[in-house]
């Protein structure tokens, strides 16, 4: 079954009020996938979120560690799992993010599997990844670059497209990368005016 089909039987079967630990087990075995999905999809813009990258990138980061780890369906927080969601709401969301899935898969297949199937290497790169979204710092385009390459090796793995994956891996590099520099240029910065006052 494909990504988008499967967010619209689970949009179709919410009818009410849902636990976000709930809507996570009704993900099933592709849960990592689609949650990293689900939760990335938001950000793919280059404004600010004031707030949500902090919570949002431990997510991805806890769930990018339990990938590596071997485990498919993600396991979240208690105090995460517990809270409970408006229906109204879960459903808007899917729907959202099922009609972008319905474009994204023009362009994804079964292919290069052995890249698609490797849940460590793709895990790794998720909670890094998660971990650079979580700096509570902002950085013109970089939410977008993370949320970019986190869409796509969320969609790999759903749809073992290793060709996804390699353009994943390689855009996660590129957000680490850009994060880098940019902390090192402003640490260099900070110095440099640290140095004028003394």
């Amino acid at each position: 079954m494909s990504a988008a089909a499967h967010l619209n039987r689970l949009r179709n079967s919410v009818d009410g009020p849902v636990t976000l630990g709930a809507l996570t087990a009704r993900l099933g075995r592709e849960g990592a996938g689609l949650l990293i999905l689900l939760i990335s999809m938001p950000f793919l813009h280059p404004f600010p979120m004031a707030g949500l990258t902090i919570p949002v990138g431990l997510l991805i980061a806890a769930t990018g560690v339990q990938l590596t780890l071997g485990r498919e369906t993600p396991l979240l927080p208690r105090f995460v799992s517990a809270r409970s969601l408006d229906a109204e709401s879960v459903r808007k969301v899917l729907g959202a993010a099922e009609r972008l899935l319905v474009l994204l898969e023009r362009f994804a297949r079964p292919r290069w599997r052995p890249v698609a199937r490797s849940p460590r290497l793709i895990g790794a790169a998720i909670a890094v990844t998660g971990a650079v979204f979580a700096l509570p710092l902002y950085f013109p385009f970089g939410n977008l670059l993370s949320a970019a390459g986190l869409v796509l090796l969320g969609l790999a793995l759903l749809e073992e497209d290793g060709l996804l994956a390699i353009l994943g891996l390689a855009l996660a590099a590129v957000s680490f990368a850009y994060h880098a520099v940019v902390l090192a240029l402003a640490w260099e910065g900070l110095a440099m005016l640290a140095r004028r006052h003394l």
